[in-house]
């Protein structure tokens, strides 16, 4: 992929190619990666990770999850996007989505949802560019 004067590629992490986390861009992640949580991410397969490599480092990342319904067609979650804090702004999300909504399309799942907070401008625009409609909606998170 070209975006913005840079290449970088795609690729979809899975157990057999992990490695390729190895080197991490700063803000790529909210902490360090831990093997062991890795380990138990990727031995599920309704977990999607998608990440972008520039010369070998992730710069950027896409996590989410398919949900199947025992009433309704499968959705899938999108958990998490994440630029590295000196990649911001060069298209790598927008294209991480593109890479996402393909494998939903693929797998044939035809909803793709999302939360933000509503103070999060960027990721806001991020969201509209492809056309999404923000709802109102209320968070609980619990606690125990």
């Amino acid at each position: 992929m070209s975006t913005e004067g840079f290449n970088f590629q795609t690729e979809w992490v899975s157990a057999a190619n992990k490695h390729v986390l190895n080197q991490v861009a700063d803000g790529v992640f909210d902490e360090d990666i831990k093997p062991e949580r890795l380990e138990r991410y990727l031995s599920n397969p309704l977990n999607w990770m998608v990440v972008a490599v520039f010369d070998e480092v992730v710069v950027g990342q896409c996590m989410s999850v398919v949900h199947h319904h025992p009433d309704k067609e499968a959705e899938l979650y999108l958990d998490e996007i994440g630029t590295g804090d000196d990649w911001r702004r060069r298209g790598i999300a927008k294209t991480l989505m593109k890479e996402v909504t393909k494998r939903a399309d693929a797998e044939g799942i035809d909803e793709i949802w999302l939360g933000t907070e509503p103070d999060n401008i960027p990721a806001m625009g991020l969201y509209e560019g492809t056309g999404a409609v923000g709802e109102e909606a209320l968070i609980y998170y619990l606690e125990w």
